[in-house]
């Protein structure tokens, strides 16, 4: 029996061509920082994070204290607006959320599937879907104490009448409770963690290098950003919750991950009736 031995090019013929993966395009780095690009980058951190919220608490004081400030330097017109502050707030919030997220499509160094990332929000949801749901519960009783054994859950009208904001929204108006899971994700919760995450994040890793300083200046300026409230009860609750959504976001760099988080939250807020310390209708309630 003589066996024909087999040419290299026949093994070669039978191995399948190796299909090449998707190549992910590369993002450039952004350029070091000079003395005035980091001057720049703090002064626009301060603006933006620290006075910006601090005005707006300013124009919606409900005792009105810096209205001589305003005018005295010019200002006469955040003195007396001539809309309600609390009614432009959430429009505010969508601006400047646009704004930002704008500023971030046409960056070159910022890779924009961050505002996506379908990939780490599904790698993510096992995390998400229980811890949500041990939180949820544990907010419904942190209202039901309040509203049983402190008083900061109701409100006494000028005519004595009381309103008790625990599980008002769905008892009294569940229409107006989904017109908030239809609106408040739009208007409110993916407006402020493109600014308060993907922005924040991508725009001042380069001037706070540590990431425990960057995370934790993260979750003060997500907290300082409810000051209009002029209510400890705002920064008390927002606190747990910039903590957690800043943790969302470096696990998956993903605003879609993220954004449903905070939507979640937000929207059981209003469900309980904690919502109510976080909404502009209550400044000086």
């Amino acid at each position: 029996m003589i066996v024909q031995p087999m040419s290299p090019n026949a093994s070669k013929a039978k191995t399948p061509p190796t299909q090449p993966g998707p190549v992910e395009p590369e993002v450039p780095q952004p350029k070091p920082l000079g003395r005035f690009g980091r001057t720049w980058l703090w002064v626009e951190f301060v603006g933006l994070y620290a006075f910006l919220p601090a005005l707006v608490a300013a124009v919606m004081d409900p005792a009105e204290r810096f209205d001589p400030l305003f005018d005295a330097v010019g200002l006469t017109v955040l003195a007396n607006p001539p809309w309600p502050p609390g009614s432009v707030l959430l429009p505010m919030v969508f601006l400047f959320g646009l704004a930002l997220g704008l500023f971030l499509l046409i960056d070159p160094t910022f890779d924009n599937r961050q505002l996506w990332n379908w990939r780490t929000f599904k790698r993510d949801l096992p995390r998400m879907v229980p811890l949500f749901l041990v939180n949820a519960a544990a907010m419904l009783g942190i209202a039901w104490l309040l509203q049983n054994f402190t008083g900061i859950m109701t409100l006494t009208t000028s005519d004595g009448q009381e309103t008790r904001h625990f599980l008002r929204l769905p008892r009294e108006a569940p229409l107006l409770l989904l017109a908030i899971a239809i609106g408040y994700p739009i208007a409110s919760a993916f407006p402020q963690e493109v600014t308060h995450r993907a922005f924040f994040f991508h725009r001042y890793q380069r001037i706070i290098p540590n990431p425990r300083m960057l995370f934790t200046l993260n979750v003060l300026a997500f907290v300082w950003l409810h000051a209009p409230f002029w209510g400890m009860m705002a920064f008390v609750i927002t606190l747990p919750g910039g903590v957690l959504f800043a943790w969302t976001w470096v696990r998956t760099k993903s605003l879609l991950a993220v954004g449903v988080e905070h939507w979640l939250y937000g929207w059981w807020l209003f469900f309980t009736g904690l919502g109510w310390f976080v909404y502009a209708g209550s400044v000086g309630a």
